[in-house]
């Protein structure tokens, strides 16, 4: 089966084809697995930006960039095995993308949480410090999210600097000795 020549063969915006994937054959050939490869392609602008980033990424290392693979950056590709008398082609994208948005809200919680390590051994005083946590970075987020971008009525913030959202600890009033591994929950406002 050659992918590249069914991509460079398909007229629509958005397509699937059925592809069956199994290992090496020794013996009895295994049963094989039946997926389905959703292939959208992208709009030229958002092609070339891939193209030039793995070219890019090529000439850093040394090296030249697969054909293959600029020619699949201009396509988004993903391989499911939900039933396609469920999910059209576009409701798997649309699913992606919600993905996406939770793989992004996740890695942001994990930054505002400053979630590298846990403080804690025991099992109960990690739950209440995850829990912690969680609560002020749904906090944060919830703040971030209402604070318009700029003053009301126009004022100018007379100082000139950025403000931001930081934990009592970050006060300079404040002479409490910080645990070294937190991280002040801070939000750019």
């Amino acid at each position: 089966y050659d992918l590249f020549a069914a991509l460079a063969a398909q007229q629509e915006q958005e397509g699937e084809v059925q592809v069956r994937v199994h290992e090496g054959m020794t013996g009895t050939p295994p049963t094989p697995l039946v997926l389905r490869l959703i292939v959208r392609r992208k709009d030229p602008q958002q092609a070339q930006a891939e193209q030039e980033r793995l070219l890019k990424a090529a000439r850093k290392h040394g090296k030249k960039p697969d054909p293959r693979s600029l020619e699949a950056a201009k396509y988004i590709l993903l391989l499911t095995s939900l039933p396609a008398t469920t999910f059209a082609p576009a409701d798997i994208l649309t699913l992606y993308r919600f993905r996406w948005q939770i793989e992004l809200a996740f890695k942001r919680f994990k930054s505002l949480a400053g979630l590298d390590s846990l403080p804690a051994k025991k099992p109960e005083l990690a739950q209440a410090w995850l829990y912690a946590r969680l609560i002020v970075a749904i906090i944060a987020e919830q703040i971030a999210g209402q604070v318009p971008d700029s003053p009301p009525s126009g004022c100018a913030n007379p100082t000139g600097k950025s403000l931001a959202l930081a934990s009592h600890e970050d006060s300079p009033d404040q002479h409490l000795r910080r645990h070294p591994r937190t991280t002040s929950v801070a939000g750019r406002l």
